[in-house]
């Protein structure tokens, strides 16, 4: 049988399921002690391991033996996404991707004003199953257009892609593969030319994505495969 892979946390030589985790191990795919599985706890290795212990609350497991997991960016890959209806869609391909943040934001012509925190915590950790990665990313609360750029201000490569612009590619800009990245996409409606103007100003460079407007969903997986070209990063 196919080893299944859970987040939990580490206590002393103990491996933990809580919460969600605990529900999907024991009630979703019935595992019972003495199963193999594997943990991953955030520091980017995957712990295999076999249950000991199921309480009312709690997996506990003990650790077999621990492998390096190679699925993270070597730097952090950030996804600012304009808020839109398929931001669900968006936030699960950026994870199989790779991105280690994403920042939803609303712009001038977002459309979609609601988003539910926990629905994209949810998708972000089946996303992450799925592609066997070792540290989830983290989706920060909904800010808007200019608290989006801020939380990103520090990044060495900043990437802002946008529906006029014919020249400028993604790998064009990206100066130091080994630094940060943020990559800025809009909503279905695009960004607005003040917007542009800000980001310009806050140090994003404006880049093109081809001669076709592309859907939201679309422009974020090219520009994010795109990045991962860009800084040598996509195998």
């Amino acid at each position: 049988m196919e080893l299944k892979r859970f987040y939990g946390s580490k206590i002393g030589d103990k491996l933990l399921l809580t919460d969600r985790e605990y529900y999907h191990c024991v009630k979703v795919t019935r595992h019972k002690s003495g199963y193999s599985l594997i943990v991953c706890i955030g520091d980017g290795k995957d712990y295999y391991a076999t249950i000991d212990k199921i309480t009312n609350d709690e997996v506990i497991c003990s650790v077999e033996s621990i492998v390096d997991n190679n699925s993270e960016t070597r730097a952090p890959l950030i996804l600012c996404q304009a808020v839109c209806k398929e931001l669900d869609f968006i936030v699960q391909k950026s994870v199989e991707l790779g991105v280690t943040d994403i920042i939803p934001f609303y712009s001038e012509r977002t459309n979609v004003k609601k988003v539910s925190q926990e629905r994209l915590e949810n998708i972000i950790v089946d996303a992450a199953k799925q592609c066997g990665r070792a540290k989830l990313p983290i989706v920060h609360e909904v800010t808007d257009f200019k608290g989006a750029l801020s939380k990103t201000a520090s990044c060495g490569n900043k990437v802002f892609c946008y529906e006029n612009e014919r020249n400028q590619t993604i790998e064009s800009v990206i100066a130091n593969r080994d630094e940060a990245t943020v990559v800025i996409i809009g909503s279905e409606g695009g960004f607005s030319e003040s917007e542009v103007e800000y980001a310009v100003a806050q140090g994003y460079k404006v880049v093109t994505l081809g001669r076709r407007i592309l859907r939201a969903e679309t422009a974020a997986i090219v520009a994010l495969a795109l990045t991962l070209d860009g800084i040598n990063d996509i195998c």
